[in-house]
């Protein structure tokens, strides 16, 4: 099995393989709208979700009533419209939501949708196709790699499955 495969073995069937070169990313997205995203969404790191939540609404972020991005929280500005928050749900500080991956010959692309009343740990990262069900708790600075199912509580690089008492 050559590398190619290996990886696109660790693909699900949400994530789309673009076959565009990292340094041809412009062709997946448009500088400037991806330069004014970027900048914009910076900006927002260091704003309260009353301001900062509108704006990304504004870029295609879904998010629920009362869900709280804590700040340093990064969005991924390339696919933001590909990203979902549910209703009451904590987005801890430094979080990475990324909805994409590039790679040197490909690139994956994938929505990341969280629930409702989840909690994501401070510095953690979801990997794109991730869906984190109602309810679930992921530990501090944890890689969501997989689906998080509702209720289940997480932990750890790459995530399993924590106990009560952790």
């Amino acid at each position: 099995m050559d590398g190619r495969e290996a990886k696109r073995s660790t693909v699900d069937d949400s994530v789309e393989v673009r076959d565009v070169p990292a340094a041809g990313w412009y062709q997946i997205r448009n500088p400037i709208r991806f330069g004014l995203t970027y900048y914009v969404f910076e900006l927002c790191k260091h704003l309260p979700p009353i301001v900062k939540n509108p704006v990304y609404r504004a870029f295609g972020v879904e998010i629920g009533a009362d869900s709280v991005l804590a700040p340093a929280v990064v969005v991924d500005p390339f696919f933001p419209e590909q990203i979902t928050i549910g209703e009451g749900s904590l987005i801890g500080w430094g979080t990475k939501l990324l909805t994409h991956e590039g790679y040197t010959d490909e690139w994956h692309v994938g929505p990341v949708e969280i629930g409702d009343d989840v909690t994501l740990g401070h510095g953690s990262s979801t990997r794109p196709g991730v869906t984190i069900g109602d309810g679930a708790t992921v530990a501090a600075h944890s890689f969501v790699n997989r689906d998080v199912a509702p209720g289940e509580r997480v932990g750890g690089v790459p995530i399993e499955p924590l106990s009560r008492d952790e």
